[in-house]
C-alpha cells in the first residue's frame, strides 16, 4: 500500500487517461473538456491528500503543505502533459477541426467590406485597422492559442497554481484538525 501511495499522481494519471479514452467520441469536445478538466481537479486533490493517506504527522503547516505539494506539483506537471498529448496526438483531428471552425468563423466575420464595418463600429480597436490586418492579427491570435508550447504552457500554470491553493487549503485543514481536542 505504501508503495502505491507514493505513486499516487502517476495512478491518478494513468485514470485520467483512461476516463479521458473511454469517454472519446461519446460525448461533445466541449464536454469532454469539462470531463477533462474537472477529472484532473478530482485527481489533483487525490495526489495532494498522499501524505495524509501516508499517516504523516507533519511538525509544523510549512511541513504539512511541503508534502501536500510535491505529488500535487507532480502531478501537475503530468496533467499538463497529458492534456497536451491528448488533444495535439490522440485527438489531433479533432484538434485539427476545431481550428478549422475557429479560421471560417474569421473569414466570415471579416470576409466582406460590410461585416468588417459592422464589427468596427461595434469595436473601437477594429478603427485603426484595414480589414486585411484585422484578419491577419485574427489568424495569428488563432495559431498562438493552437500552439501546443502555449497549451502546455497555459495548463501547467493553472495546474501549478491549482496545486499550489490545493496543498495550501489541505496542509491548512490537516494542520488545524491534528489541533482539534480529541
Amino acid at each position: 500500500m505504501g508503495q502505491l501511495l507514493q505513486r499516487l499522481p502517476l495512478v491518478a494519471i494513468l485514470l485520467w487517461w483512461i476516463i479521458r479514452l473511454s469517454s472519446t467520441g461519446a460525448i461533445t469536445f466541449n464536454g469532454g473538456l469539462t470531463l477533462g478538466v474537472l477529472s484532473h481537479f478530482a485527481l489533483l486533490i487525490v495526489s495532494a491528500l498522499t501524505p495524509v493517506f501516508q499517516g504523516l504527522k507533519p511538525d509544523s503547516f510549512i511541513l504539512g503543505f511541503k508534502q501536500c505539494l510535491r505529488p500535487a506539483v507532480l502531478y501537475a506537471l503530468l496533467a499538463a502533459l497529458s492534456t497536451v498529448a491528448y488533444h495535439h496526438a490522440v485527438q489531433s483531428e479533432s484538434t485539427a477541426l476545431r481550428k478549422l471552425e475557429r479560421e471560417r468563423f474569421i473569414d466570415q466575420q471579416l470576409g466582406s467590406e460590410d461585416a468588417y464595418a459592422a464589427l468596427q463600429a461595434d469595436d473601437p480597436q477594429l478603427s485603426g485597422l484595414t480589414r486585411s490586418e484585422a484578419h491577419e492579427r485574427a489568424m495569428d491570435s488563432l495559431r498562438f492559442h493552437f500552439n501546443p508550447l502555449w497549451h502546455f504552457t497555459a495548463s501547467l500554470l493553472l495546474w501549478v497554481a491549482a496545486s499550489m491553493s490545493t496543498a495550501l487549503f489541505i496542509a491548512g485543514l490537516w494542520q488545524w484538525l491534528q489541533a482539534w481536542p480529541r
